[in-house]
């Protein structure tokens, strides 16, 4: 906001911007192929064309990895929004919450006394993201029963969404599509 100069802008946006790309593929774009991986179970082909592939198979390096693509995701939206591209809210809040869910069910089944399914870990996610971020549990709840084509994931739907939406109610009341009415008192 405090860069008058277009040109500069850009550049102060977008170099940083190709830097992150670079190091971690997985960000360019809304984040669909990465979420395809993941719900067809190739999770771990998210790194195949970083330079940190040779990391796919050391579990705990590969976790790291993720939790700094889901941070560096945040940023990348940033970026784009602020040289003046359009870095989205719905894509990449249904990305985040695929990784974030991925991340979890990774971490759950490093113990050796339970097993969770991957795929089900990230559509509850990006549900979970989805409602904080839109303030909308019932948009996130049926768009992701939708995605998977029934109501086996109904209850951790609500649950979650309804967690994430009174979570996010307490520290922010506006949604960041209502963000700038309510700050000019609309």
């Amino acid at each position: 906001k405090k860069i008058d100069n277009l040109y500069l802008k850009v550049i102060a946006g977008s170099l940083p911007l190709g830097l992150l790309i670079f190091f971690f593929p997985a960000l360019y774009g809304e984040g669909y192929e990465t979420l395809k991986l993941i719900l067809s179970g190739h999770g771990t082909d998210i790194l195949d064309t970083s330079l940190f592939h040779s990391f796919k198979d050391n579990e705990l390096i590969f976790i790291v990895i993720l939790i700094a693509i889901i941070f560096l995701k945040v940023i990348a939206m940033v970026m784009t929004n602020g040289a003046g591209g359009v870095g989205g809210i719905f894509a990449p809040s249904l990305f985040v919450g695929g990784l974030t869910g991925f991340v979890v069910a990774l971490v759950l089944n490093k113990a050796s006394f339970i097993n969770v399914p991957v795929s089900n870990f990230s559509l509850v996610g990006m549900a979970g993201i989805m409602a904080g971020v839109m303030h909308a549990p019932m948009t996130a709840v049926f768009l992701i029963a939708e995605i998977t084509g029934g109501y086996t994931l109904f209850v951790p739907l609500i649950i979650t969404s309804l967690v994430s939406y009174l979570t996010i109610m307490y520290f922010e009341p506006h949604s960041i599509y209502h963000k700038r009415l309510a700050e000019k008192g609309q």
